[in-house]
């Protein structure tokens, strides 16, 4: 007799041993009593065997819904639109922001889900959208996505399209929509007084320090992340971005004050109010910032402004060794001076910038080099931050200083800096084999800054011993430990650069460090996620993704995987690159 039966046969006895008992007492009514007896014996008999038998076969939803947190192989594969429900959630959506508003051109449909800044690339022909949907409200996006939520059609939003990491391949097409928020590109609103501005996504960073600087109450006001040029708050929002400014400004998660995000279902949310400080409930910004469009779509941003410093001056200090640099960089740092920025290029990246056709007829010594930016309300202020950077500069066996009087020198000194990457690629089209086909494979990594040098060490090592020696570069916003290496490289060693790349990134994780500082996740570093914070940790985070978007329709399969049947690290691994003689940065 199967342990299910027993179980039935003593709850039956126990319900009906109680049952004789309590009608052996004296009873107002016996008559009336005989069958709420029987139907108590019977509720209980069934309530408890359906107990037992919910215990033996689980229902596998409501087991994860009991859980803290999700492991992978606790979901379900993920269902999507067929064709027919497709067209009928376009048909829908167009009637919401009205055909003028979307686009089915070929040439917009590919460069929303490619660009050559990304170092992987769709692998099918299917990893395109239909349609691109070009919002211009927030209205219009929760609408839009009641629709897709109802209809399982999965949406991938962006802004500036220039991230790196596959943030916006669209790995649930063709049937999918990417949802463009380049036309929601207005400044709402401004508070001089208060040190804000709400912006919409498509605000790009560099226009925003436009519109500040025309206006007569903005001009003594900057915003501080400064990440690569073209990219909207949107996307800065979606990745935690920072850039150059980050060691005194803070990244994007120290520089958004609130946002507007529509969840899933169509919800509106607006996650806190203006003030810089509040202990109101949980931290539901910065749940937003660095989730890659994977749990909400942002359509509005109260943007945290800075007070622009009426003086600056650039320190270039070069050194023998990369260790003598990062070692001043250390002593800078610990010091408690407040620079503006501290960066590191490399001897190769000195000499690509000599080379490159931006080089202005500036001659830099081709060794590792600190570019510093030394900020104040007077020349005094500088001068005296000046002699603390040239004492610890010369203490670590500087061989040589420069510095900057005025803002023309100061654009010229930078302009190693700003003009690295550009060096970097222009110098593969005059090195590699095959010139035609330029791959440049842009990755970063961030450590405490006591270890920085030496995974810079091991990693050039790595690199020269793989046959890439005079072939990459390395920027370093070194104030706050973020590196980034540049390899340039033709498509048939690309598995060799993976490989490099693979060993960088443990190698990172190992001294306590991250696999991204500043590029976020997407596709290309979901396979890193879990050393780093571990499994639970991870789970967390998928257990808060299903919670938020349980039909998984926004950015599927970015941050981390979603469904137990992916195979996307499969054909990564495999190695997809640009085409030959497809387009690049030119």
């Amino acid at each position: 007799m199967s342990r299910l039966v027993l179980s039935f046969a003593r709850t039956q006895k126990h319900i009906l041993n109680g049952v004789r008992k309590y009608s052996s007492q004296p009873k107002s009514s016996s008559s009336s009593f005989k069958p709420i007896a029987t139907a108590v014996a019977l509720l209980g008999t069934g309530s408890l065997l359906g107990y037992k038998v919910s215990k033996l076969t689980p229902d596998p939803e409501k087991g994860r819904l009991d859980r803290s947190t999700s492991p992978l192989k606790t979901l379900s594969t993920p269902q999507y639109a067929d064709e027919a429900a497709y067209n009928k959630a376009v048909e829908l959506i167009t009637e919401v922001v009205g055909a003028e508003n979307i686009t089915t051109d070929k040439d917009v449909l590919a460069s929303a889900a490619d660009s050559f800044f990304n170092i992987h690339h769709p692998y099918s022909t299917t990893q395109t959208p239909l349609i691109v949907v070009y919002p211009s409200s927030t209205e219009d996006v929760s609408q839009l996505l009641k629709i897709a939520n109802e209809y399982r059609v999965p949406i991938v939003a962006n802004s500036g399209l220039t991230s790196l990491e596959a943030h916006n391949m669209h790995t649930r097409g063709p049937y999918s929509i990417s949802v463009s928020f380049q036309r929601m590109n207005k400044i709402l609103a401004f508070h001089p007084q208060d040190l804000d501005v709400v912006v919409q996504p498509g605000v790009g960073w560099q226009e925003l320090d436009e519109w500040l600087l025309d206006r007569e109450d903005g001009r003594n006001l900057l915003f501080g992340p400064d990440p690569g040029i073209g990219a909207n708050i949107g996307g800065m929002v979606g990745t935690s971005a920072s850039g150059t400014n980050a060691y005194k400004y803070g990244t994007m998660k120290e520089n958004v004050i609130n946002v507007t995000v529509v969840l899933a279902d169509g919800t509106v949310v607006k996650t806190k109010q203006r003030p810089r400080k509040s202990a109101a409930g949980y931290d539901l910004t910065h749940l937003f910032i660095g989730s890659e469009g994977t749990l909400g779509l942002v359509t509005e941003i109260t943007l945290k402004l800075n007070v622009r410093l009426s003086l600056e001056l650039v320190t270039v200090a070069t050194f023998d060794t990369i260790r003598d640099a990062a070692a001043t960089a250390q002593k800078i740092i610990t010091s408690g001076l407040q620079l503006n920025a501290v960066e590191l290029l490399n001897t190769t990246m000195m000499s690509y910038v000599n080379k490159s056709s931006s080089a202005d007829g500036k001659e830099f010594i081709e060794k590792p080099t600190l570019f510093l930016k030394l900020g104040g309300t007077d020349k005094h202020a500088i001068d005296q931050q000046l002699k603390i950077v040239n004492g610890l500069a010369k203490e670590n066996n500087v061989v040589k200083l420069e510095n900057s009087s005025n803002e023309d020198e100061n654009q010229l000194l930078w302009a190693a800096r700003r003009n690295g990457l550009w060096s970097t690629f222009e110098h593969g089209e005059h090195v590699l084999e095959d010139k035609k086909d330029v791959q440049l494979w842009v990755t970063d990594f961030a450590v405490p800054i006591s270890h920085l040098a030496q995974v810079i060490a091991e990693t050039d090592a790595d690199l020269q011993a793989n046959g890439f020696d005079n072939r990459y570069s390395v920027l370093g916003h070194v104030g706050d430990g973020n590196c980034h290496f540049l390899v340039v490289y033709n498509s048939k060693d690309v598995h060799k650069i993976a490989a490099i790349v693979d060993r960088m990134n443990y190698r990172a994780i190992g001294f306590g460090g991250t696999c991204t500082g500043e590029h976020s996740i997407g596709i290309g570093k979901r396979k890193y996620l879990e050393a780093e914070l571990g499994v639970q940790a991870v789970d967390l985070m998928r257990h808060l993704k299903m919670a938020l978007d349980p039909r998984r329709i926004l950015n599927p399969d970015k941050v981390f995987e979603i469904d137990p049947e992916d195979t996307i690290q499969a054909h990564l691994d495999a190695g997809h690159v640009v085409e030959v003689g497809k387009p690049c940065l030119h």
